[in-house]
């Protein structure tokens, strides 16, 4: 192998990242996709390893992480396995990142106050946790226009064509304790009565380019084991619905309108919470 090519080969090689928590990993994969985000990850190969409870296990993932020569990243908030992955980490000669632990220290300074080192705590099932869940069996009962007349009831409620991320949408705000629904409107649709009946400053209208809806609509035509040809997903049937759903959403101009062309869920229901605030620090 030529020297040019074994260099190439040593610079392409894939790096390894460990993820190793105590809990479900929600807190660490979060914090690790967001700071990967920042990278090209086709460089990177992620192994996780959730519900570490005891040294065995940490010496197990520790011992492939040194074969890998691998970066590993933990949120371990149990003092005694927490030291124990450092100190084995360190006598490896594997570099080891607290994720959280700095954190949870200056908070503890800052509070004044002793953390608990529960891990998982953040799952318990208090006050939050059920009106998260209620949340969720409002926004299930509420999508796509059924029981209309449980709008008042909503935080939120998203309208558009469909297509344009209703109840994705609609599910993530549930998850974050947002009672939502939503309606769909089309020019052949009759939107209920009780839309109107509302405070309309709590609807928020999602519009989408073209091209966006034409290939969300193919993808959905192909789901379906349809053509993605069909009238459904023609560019000129989905402007021409694009610009009837504009004109629409004019003639509310109370309606809060959010473009949700190449925006993903999560910066779309910031947009919508952000939007939904101000209504409510000015109402």
């Amino acid at each position: 192998m030529k020297k040019s090519e074994v260099i190439k080969k040593r610079i392409y090689k894939k790096k390894h990242i460990y993820l190793v928590g105590e809990g479900t990993g929600e807190t660490i994969s979060k914090i690790a996709r967001a700071a990967l985000a920042q990278f090209h990850r086709e460089r990177v190969n992620i192994k996780t390893f959730f519900l570490v409870k005891d040294e065995h296990y940490i010496s197990r993932i520790l011992k492939h992480a040194s074969e890998d020569n691998a970066l590993v990243a933990f949120s371990i908030v149990q003092p005694n396995l927490r030291d124990y992955l450092i100190a084995e980490a360190d006598r490896l000669g594997i570099k080891a990142i607290d994720v959280i632990g700095n954190f949870i220290i200056q908070l503890s300074i800052f509070l004044k106050e002793k953390p608990l080192e529960i891990p998982g705590r953040q799952y318990i099932l208090d006050e939050d946790y059920f009106r998260r869940i209620e949340a969720i069996n409002f926004s299930v009962k509420h999508d796509d226009g059924k029981l209309p007349q449980g709008l008042t009831d909503a935080d939120i409620v998203l309208i558009g064509l469909s297509r344009t991320g209703k109840t994705p949408l609609s599910t993530y705000l549930a998850n974050q304790g947002w009672k939502v629904a939503n309606i769909p409107v089309h020019p052949d649709l009759e939107t209920p009565k009780e839309l109107f009946e509302i405070d309309q400053r709590k609807i928020f209208g999602l519009i989408i380019n073209v091209e966006n809806l034409v290939k969300l609509r193919e993808a959905r035509l192909r789901q379906l084991g349809l053509e993605p040809e069909a009238k459904y997903a023609d560019p000129v049937y989905v402007s021409n619905e694009i610009e009837w759903c504009i004109e629409y959403f004019k003639q509310n101009p109370r309606w809060r309108v959010i473009d949700v062309s190449n925006r993903a869920i999560e910066e779309v229901a910031a947009n919508i919470l952000s939007e939904y605030r101000k209504h409510r620090r000015h109402s």
